[in-house]
């Protein structure tokens, strides 16, 4: 049996892979054939055949063709048990990326319907769960196109680290420039990323406490005294202070909306006695 010879259409007929794709491996020294004529035909013999049986098998892991050339050139038991061992391991981490994926997808769909509810130009007071914000720093003197690389930069390394999530940028305030009615002097962008975020940039933790946070429609720059007069008012009336950075987030922009005055945004403002 093992001098039988089949050709290369015999091959991709019986395993259902075109020519084209055998062809491939034989460039990359994958799979050559047994024997090649002078007229270009190939040939191929059973021990070919159990070759690609262990090629295409090792594929369904979603091993690299290199890792599977490297395994069927130098097979061995102990060589098999460490390849096995890192594809569990890519297994175990696409597991857990679709676990995350799902997880961000439920809150996302949570969050549409509760922000179509949700007052608006109203304070809230109350308690809040920490949160996890990837930083960018604002520099007030760029203009044109550097400040657009700036944004879109944030975002794009954010994109690329990021399991699913509607990813929202805003701006942070300084607490303390903020309570002094400095309340356009922003000292980063910020977009909330999770608890479980393991990117390069770097992270602040927005504590568990106290916050005023109001939701309102329009930019920020046209109504932001009239919302440091309320959030002002509302301090001096309960005895508070601000106590750390204030964040303006949308809730709704471009993901929803095309006009960017239907934007839905919430300023956030932590406070302590």
């Amino acid at each position: 049996m093992r001098n039988i010879y089949m050709t290369i259409g015999d091959v991709s007929k019986i395993y259902g892979i075109s020519k084209q794709t055998i062809l491939y491996y034989e460039k990359l020294g994958l799979f050559p054939p047994a024997k090649i004529e002078e007229n270009g035909y190939r040939y191929y013999t059973l021990e070919e055949c159990y070759r690609l049986e262990i090629i295409l098998t090792l594929k369904k892991l979603n091993l690299s063709l290199k890792d599977i050339q490297d395994y069927v050139e130098h097979r061995g038991t102990h060589m098999l048990k460490t390849l096995l061992e890192d594809a569990r391991y890519g297994f175990d981490r696409e597991i857990n990326d679709l676990y995350t994926n799902k997880m961000n997808l439920e809150r996302t769909l949570f969050n549409l319907e509760r922000y179509l509810k949700i007052p608006q130009n109203r304070l809230f007071f109350g308690m809040k769960e920490e949160s996890f914000y990837a930083l960018t720093p604002y520099d007030a003197t760029e203009t044109g196109k550097k400040k657009v690389f700036t944004l879109i930069e944030h975002q794009a390394q954010l994109l690329k680290e990021v399991p699913f999530k509607e990813l929202k940028i805003g701006m942070a305030i300084d607490g303390e420039s903020y309570e002094k009615g400095d309340i356009t002097n922003y000292s980063h962008y910020c977009t909330d990323v999770g608890f479980d975020y393991e990117g390069d940039k770097e992270i602040v933790t927005r504590p568990r406490g106290m916050y005023l946070e109001m939701f309102y429609t329009g930019l920020y720059e046209e109504q932001a005294q009239w919302m440091y007069d309320k959030v002002s008012s509302y301090l001096s009336y309960e005895s508070l202070q601000i106590s750390g950075p204030v964040y303006i987030e949308p809730v709704r922009n471009y993901w929803t909306e095309t006009d960017r005055n239907s934007y839905l945004y919430k300023i956030t403002v932590p406070v302590e006695e």
